[in-house]
């Protein structure tokens, strides 16, 4: 597989200004062509996939498509589509500035819900008996895009995408189980911390810096995490630096040392001490594995 030099590359929302798409598709590949390469987007993406099969690649985990099954990608994960035979569906794609912060008191925020780099469910099979809402529901979403020159009509796009965004929370509860409420404080801190881990992942390491700033103690912030998602705050800030390096390992020609000094990490031995721990190899040895 062919490197970049120092970045993967990333795909904007469109050549466009929008901050909304939607759009179908229709695609008929030989199931050995390597239909695109791998890329970043700056745009979270939904792929309703009506019929047909293939396979995808969201940081380096293959998954099948399958029918009546939405996939969801997040802002900055790692995606490659690797086949597609007969995909009949829907991409959508939008910026977090189209939707605001807070969607719904039942849902919480569609970041940590649907779009989290660390424990997102990438795959949400929709039960037959939602099929009919959810397809009305994606035809007015297409129909509206369609109408105008699509930015008119920018309110009902951003609730129609709202509901959805809903919805589809709401499947994804039934997916992973989880007891947690949106509701709840626990939840808006579980949220709050989400987002600055995203946002401050590189720069900071430990979870007392994390808890310092969400005025809580590190140990409220890993008794939240744990009861939320099964992991303390220490193991999500670590696997998100393991993910983000995996990422640079995989698809860059940086070095060991420079990847180190990117996450943060002032001594290579440690971050490859961490990197070992978590994947059970060394990081030189899995970039050229």
């Amino acid at each position: 597989m062919p490197r970049p030099t120092q970045a993967l590359p990333t795909q904007p929302l469109a050549d466009t200004e929008r901050d909304f798409l939607i759009r179908p598709f229709l695609i008929e590949t030989d199931p050995q062509e390597t239909h695109e390469q791998p890329h970043r987007h700056n745009f979270q993406e939904i792929l309703w996939v009506r019929s047909g099969r293939g396979k995808h690649v969201i940081d380096e985990r293959e998954l099948a498509i399958q029918p009546n099954t939405f996939y969801l990608i997040a802002k900055g994960q790692v995606h490659q589509l690797i086949t597609g035979i007969d995909l009949d569906g829907l991409v959508i794609r939008f910026t977090d500035a189209f939707l605001p912060n807070f969607l719904s008191q039942e849902m919480g925020h569609y970041q940590t819900v649907l779009f989290n780099n660390v424990t997102i469910n990438h795959t949400l099979p929709v039960p037959p008996e939602a099929l009919p809402n959810f397809e009305a529901l994606l035809g007015l979403l297409l129909a509206e895009f369609g109408a105008g020159d699509g930015r008119s009509n920018q309110e009902v796009l951003r609730h129609l995408l709202t509901v959805l965004l809903v919805k589809l929370g709401k499947v994804q509860q039934e997916v992973v189980r989880e007891g947690g409420t949106a509701v709840s404080p626990e939840a808006q801190l579980f949220h709050e911390f989400t987002l600055l881990l995203e946002e401050k992942y590189r720069q900071t390491h430990t979870v007392a810096d994390y808890a310092e700033v969400l005025n809580i103690t590190p140990r409220q912030l890993s008794d939240i995490t744990r009861q939320l998602v099964g992991r303390t705050a220490k193991h999500l800030i670590e696997d998100r630096l393991i993910l983000e390096a995996r990422r640079l390992l995989t698809f860059t020609n940086l070095s060991v040392k420079e990847i180190a000094h990117r996450l943060g990490y002032k001594d290579p031995s440690h971050f490859s001490k961490i990197f070992k721990k978590k994947t059970h190899t060394t990081p030189q040895d899995y970039k050229t594995a």
